[in-house]
């Protein structure tokens, strides 16, 4: 007769809880993206110190099918490099926009010293050791199996729920509340654990895709799907309604985005094949669902939907940002091709900053991190950001011909690339990417978007199963007939 048996579930990873304990970790120190936060102090040696153990026990193998992102990290932080190397006098002078330096340089009788490529090389170091955390995040997830990879999804919900907490205590406090972390901030909006209202609303935009891959049909088979599609319900509403009251427009957009990703995320069929893969077999709980909740939340915090009420009240024409942007496109070709120096938009801005757009707050961002790029960065920095939405486009087109697969793969990576779209987009209104909490976030979207294939012939995950076939989680003994 069969004898059947089941496998016992591997115990998780020590580069799992490692890795879930430094995302707790950035969310709670680094929600904000300013040069002067005294929290990162502690989140950036702490992120060395995990890239020194990942970089101990990491193999080649490990590394391979991580190549394209890793190369482009270290293409980054080799460009900031490029920007802190002193230079002679007679090739610095040349370059575009220094002239008002040199000015100040022969008023004061300083000579011809030699000057890094950076206006300000304080910035362009804060920069370099801002690649840390996510650089660290990137090298511990390729130790990580598939699935331990895609489990990670659980704390990234945890955390999500964490900062809703943390903002509706926020609301209950007002404006005096102890629980905003940080000094400046948007006193009185429901921030959570971030200092900006339009990260919180973004991060909970991306919220929307993780939820569809927490209740897709592969992700945890160990788990009863009917409550984790409750749980994943009762979220969203959560999510819906807190991005309404935080007052942001960015995330209100970014919210809509979020909602049609989850929901097409859901009526992928496995069954399906041809173009018509992605509308087959529509469940129809899926739209039904997330439209309600879209409902309810607006029916029933009308009184507090900020976000709707700035999106309505104001075409963004008048707003500083958006008519900064002019000038800061002058600013760009100024110092085009060059540019100015990673992390030397606000100085290089309170030099050529318009008498119009004087204002009594600081502009420390151009809104706009591919213009702000443009300006810091020049031509290699643009070229480094074509390669990215070039190798994004080209991760889209692949997973769109090639549908979702049985293992369930797919989910995890249309997640993936609809949670690096969202980030795209709210970059050019915001820097959601700047601030360290979310470049973590970034980095493991890319550990869902490579090395899948590579992972899974390795997998030995502690919640779907090992998948190697010698190690089954059930098999047909040697019996003999009763």
């Amino acid at each position: 007769m069969k004898i059947a048996r089941r496998a016992a579930i591997p115990v998780p990873s020590v580069c799992f809880w490692a890795m879930s304990v430094f995302l707790l970790l950035a969310f709670a120190t680094g929600g904000g993206s300013r040069y002067d936060i005294q929290s990162l102090v502690v989140l950036r040696p702490i992120a060395a110190l995990l890239l020194a153990f990942a970089l101990w026990g990491v193999e080649r193998r490990q590394l391979r099918n991580l190549a394209p992102p890793l190369l482009f990290f270290m293409a980054m932080a080799l460009l900031i490099l490029l920007h802190l190397v002193p230079l002679p006098w007679a090739i610095w002078s040349a370059l575009p926009g220094r002239d008002t330096i040199a000015a100040i340089d022969a008023a004061a009788g300083l000579g011809h010293i030699w000057r890094p490529l950076a206006l300000a090389p304080v910035g362009a170091w804060n920069a370099f050791f801002s690649l840390l955390p996510p650089f660290a995040v990137l090298v511990v997830g390729a130790r990580l199996s598939f699935q331990e990879r895609r489990t990670l999804v659980i704390p990234l919900l945890l955390l999500a729920l964490a900062t809703s907490l943390v903002a509706l205590l926020q609301l209950s406090g007002g404006e005096s509340s102890p629980l905003y972390l940080y000094r400046i901030t948007n006193d009185g909006a429901a921030v959570g654990l971030f200092a900006n209202r339009n990260h919180q609303a973004v991060f909970l935009a991306c919220s929307f895709p993780l939820l569809a891959v927490f209740a897709s049909p592969s992700a945890f088979p160990r788990w009863d799907r009917r409550i984790r599609v409750g749980i994943a319900a009762a979220c969203g509403a959560i999510f819906v309604a807190l991005i309404l009251v935080t007052g942001s427009r960015a995330g209100l957009l970014t919210m809509m985005v979020g909602l049609a990703a989850a929901a097409l995320l859901s009526r992928t069929d496995p069954r399906a094949t041809g173009p018509m893969r992605f509308w087959r077999g529509t469940r129809a709980w899926a739209v039904a669902a997330g439209l309600l909740l879209l409902l309810a939340a607006i029916v029933v915090f009308a009184g507090r939907a900020e976000s709707i009420d700035r999106l309505l009240s104001s075409n963004g024409v008048g707003e500083i940002r958006y008519r900064a942007w002019g000038p800061i496109l002058d600013m760009a070709l100024r110092y085009f091709p060059v540019g100015s120096g990673i992390g030397s938009f606000a100085e290089v801005y309170r030099l050529d900053e318009p008498y119009a757009l004087l204002e009594w707050t600081t502009f420390l961002r151009a809104h706009n991190d591919p213009l702000e790029l443009l300006v810091t960065g020049g031509a290699p920095a643009m070229l480094l950001l074509t390669v990215a939405v070039a190798a994004y486009v080209r991760q889209c087109v692949r997973w769109w011909r090639a549908g979702n697969r049985k293992d369930g793969r797919s989910v995890t990576r249309g997640a993936a690339l609809c949670v690096i779209g969202i980030l795209g987009l709210a970059s050019l209104g915001d820097y959601p990417l700047r601030t360290p909490a979310i470049a973590c976030l970034f980095c493991v979207m890319l550990l869902w978007l490579y090395g899948a294939d590579d992972a899974g012939r390795h997998d030995n995950s502690f919640d779907g199963g090992p998948s190697d076939p010698k190690t089954s989680t059930s098999y047909e003994g040697r019996g003999s007939n009763a």
